[in-house]
């Protein structure tokens, strides 16, 4: 029998639980997620505005400034938590607090919208991912990546043990967690599809063994 989704809190609520989410090493998977992200739009040259929502401690808007330092970057994340560290490492990045289900910005605010690791921790995404439509531009690029769910305990335990094994149990832990409440690639583009007002253009790929991707415009 495949593996059902186990949903995870919604929310890192405390200051330990984030951190040692923070220890945990994704600078390989970070950096991957902004070099693809760079290879879909069509001019990393312009001064893009770019929204991360579940921003997390910030790593990726990290990187991305590191990169393009001309581009306006904001972080949205519903832990104070997470904010907390984000605004310790990056100090000179805009992060606000708010929830991915209702972001606090205009219609149409931002070039681009990213997400990394946040559906899995939505019981329903569709109401973020309408949002996250909802404020990119015309002719905007979303680019959403996150965990796809194994098809048995022996795939999710082989994936915990491949990229966790060197962690200490709670963040082996958190990673077991994270993998069971993921979405399959299929069942993320059935979200996609039954969207009240779905994206003009889309694609949802597999792009590792253990991420799905959407690309999507407006």
């Amino acid at each position: 029998m495949p593996l059902q989704r186990i949903l995870e809190p919604e929310v890192m609520e405390t200051a330990e639980t984030a951190a040692a989410y923070d220890a945990m090493d994704f600078t390989a998977v970070n950096t991957s997620f902004c070099e693809d992200l760079a290879a879909v739009l069509p001019r990393v040259e312009a001064a893009l505005e770019v929204l991360d929502v579940g921003s997390g401690t910030g790593r990726i808007l990290q990187i991305l400034h590191q990169r393009y330092p001309h581009w306006q970057l904001t972080g949205i994340d519903l832990s104070p938590a997470m904010l907390a560290i984000a605004r310790r490492h990056s100090p000179h990045l805009n992060f606000v607090h708010g929830d991915a289900k209702a972001l606090p910005f205009a219609t149409a605010s931002f070039d681009v919208v990213i997400s990394n690791s946040l559906v899995h921790h939505l019981a329903d995404p569709q109401p973020a991912l309408g949002e996250m439509l909802r404020v990119l531009r015309p002719q905007g690029i979303l680019f959403i990546r996150d965990l796809c769910r194994p098809q048995t305990r022996a795939e999710l335990q082989a994936l915990v043990d491949q990229y966790a094994g060197q962690d200490t149990p709670e963040q082996r832990q958190l990673f077991a967690d994270s993998l069971h409440a993921a979405l399959t690639l299929m069942e993320m583009s059935d979200l996609l599809r039954t969207l009240p007002q779905p994206p003009q253009h889309w694609q949802a790929t597999l792009t590792s063994d253990r991420h799905w991707t959407i690309v999507a415009q407006r």
